[in-house]
């Protein structure tokens, strides 16, 4: 069996005005178009194309990995010269190793360029139309992709991750490889759910998500249903067809559409129990004067750069300022500012963070690149970068500046900078839950806080347009029900 692969992951936040530009991906990520290079990397990582390409080989199967397109951090739309440089590579280097049985396409779900809501259905639309390509599809995506009727319209076999925060991108990887072995035709149903759920309501190791994650295990128990799974949305997308979703891969249409159908009803009857966990800061501040041995984390909700925000909110600074003399232990926080970082390089004390321009006088304790490869369980072995950074003291607060944001919910980032997260009385992270997989500490640990940034969970807050604004929570009573709809 000739199977060719690709991979591409970004995720957009069309509230972040700032367009991305493809230096994201060809000098701040990770942009391969040889067989050769892509194996290299697949090997030192454990990435959805890497367990793909170990469960292939295993079956001595004869791969072609083709394109590797991978952001380190989300942001706003793609630039439409971004886009047409992906769209164009991409299809391509697929043109050069058809006729293939079965494409394997790693892709997020969640990625919108400047006039193109449906980025994964556009190119699985275009590698049908355009490449005339009509062996098997296996599609897999990232648990929070925003999933249309385009997308399942192109794709034989559909996966989603099952862990959040993320830890199975291999094992993501190894189930859609096993996906090349049925022959049998299959159809895809999609339930549509009328509703956002904040980030920090959803998690597989308990409560209500993990319970509907055990129905969909459950549920591929018979022979006709392949594979189940849930996409509790990125909520900061104001696009058409915003929606939760619960996709069925069967081979009985009539089944796939019960199993579809009744999970979506179950998960939407959770709707009331789906709470954001945010808190005043008066709340957090009585919990970081009781430190109990270990670190708390200040949940920087509104301003998450692995949501798509920019970073550059000093919320947390500003609030934990007037107490920086008397807290129990040291603080560590972070912003993104290189304005701040230039200056702090060349000596100067008396700065002004964040896009509050909060004025604050500290002690320049260190300067230089901020680079890390994530050690907890999320994202091993990638390499990060958040490129040049500052280290400032004043009283207990030890403040991070960096030239720009990354995905660092993870100790690394700190202790790359000389920094001691787990000596820390509190340390601050940009990540609605990533931090409980990069720290392995349980939610409970987790102070949340809004604040200026576009990924509040706060969303009546956010400029949401159309039918958006039908969604649960936005409207607790949205008049469009669970939509179905089937592959032909």
């Amino acid at each position: 069996m000739k199977v060719a692969l690709a991979q591409f992951i970004y995720e957009s936040n069309t509230f972040n005005p700032k367009e991305t530009e493809i230096t994201a991906f060809r000098s701040h990520g990770v942009w391969l178009t040889e067989a050769a290079e892509i194996r290299e990397w697949a090997n030192s990582n454990r990435s959805q194309m890497s367990g793909s390409l170990d469960v292939l080989a295993a079956a001595n199967h004869e791969t072609h990995p083709c394109f590797i397109a991978v952001c380190g951090s989300p942001g706003g739309r793609l630039s439409g010269d971004c886009y047409d440089e992906i769209r164009r590579t991409l299809l391509q280097r697929l043109q050069s190793v058809i006729p293939a049985d079965v494409l394997i396409l790693h892709f997020h779900g969640a990625v919108c360029a400047v006039g193109v809501d449906d980025v994964e259905g556009e190119l699985l639309t275009a590698i049908r139309q355009d490449l005339h390509y009509t062996g098997r599809i296996v599609l897999s995506l990232d648990l929070h992709a925003n999933i249309t009727n385009t997308m399942l319209a192109s794709a034989d076999f559909v996966t989603g991750y099952r862990t959040f925060p993320h830890q199975d991108f291999y094992e993501t990887g190894e189930r859609a490889a096993n996906f090349c072995h049925e022959s049998r035709p299959t159809y895809r149903t999609l339930a549509q759910i009328p509703a956002i759920i904040p980030p920090t309501a959803v998690t597989h190791r308990s409560g209500g998500f993990a319970d509907i994650l055990a129905q969909a295990r459950a549920g591929e128990s018979t022979e006709e249903t392949i594979d189940i799974s849930l996409f509790p949305v990125q909520p900061w997308l104001d696009v058409e067809d915003l929606a939760t979703s619960v996709v069925v891969t069967a081979t009985d249409p009539k089944i796939g559409s019960s199993v579809a159908q009744g999970l979506a009803h179950d998960w939407f009857a959770q709707r009331e129990d789906w709470q954001s966990g945010l808190l005043d800061w008066s709340t957090i501040t009585q919990r970081l004067s009781k430190p109990d041995g270990l670190p708390w984390m200040l949940v920087d909700t509104a301003d998450a750069t692995t949501g798509g925000s920019d970073g550059s909110s000093a919320e947390a600074i500003i609030q934990l300022w007037p107490h920086r003399n008397e807290l129990a232990g040291e603080v560590l926080l972070w912003v993104v500012d290189p304005t701040a970082v230039r200056q702090a390089q060349n000596g100067t004390s008396t700065l002004k963070l964040g896009q509050q321009n909060f004025q604050i006088s500290a002690e320049v304790t260190a300067t230089g690149p901020c680079q890390f490869s994530p050690r907890g369980l999320s994202y091993q072995e990638q390499v990060f970068s958040c490129g040049e950074a500052a280290v400032l003291s004043a009283g207990k607060l030890r403040i991070v500046i960096t030239q720009e944001g990354c995905l660092c919910a993870d100790p690394a980032f700190y202790e790359c900078l000389g920094l001691s997260p787990s000596n820390a009385l509190a340390v601050h992270v940009k990540s609605p839950t990533g931090w409980q997989a990069g720290y392995q500490v349980d939610a409970e640990r987790g102070l949340k806080f809004d604040g200026p940034g576009c990924t509040s969970l706060n969303f009546a807050r956010l400029p949401f347009t159309g039918s958006r604004r039908d969604l649960f929570p936005l409207n607790p009573e949205p008049p469009t029900p669970i939509k179905l709809w089937q592959s032909i």
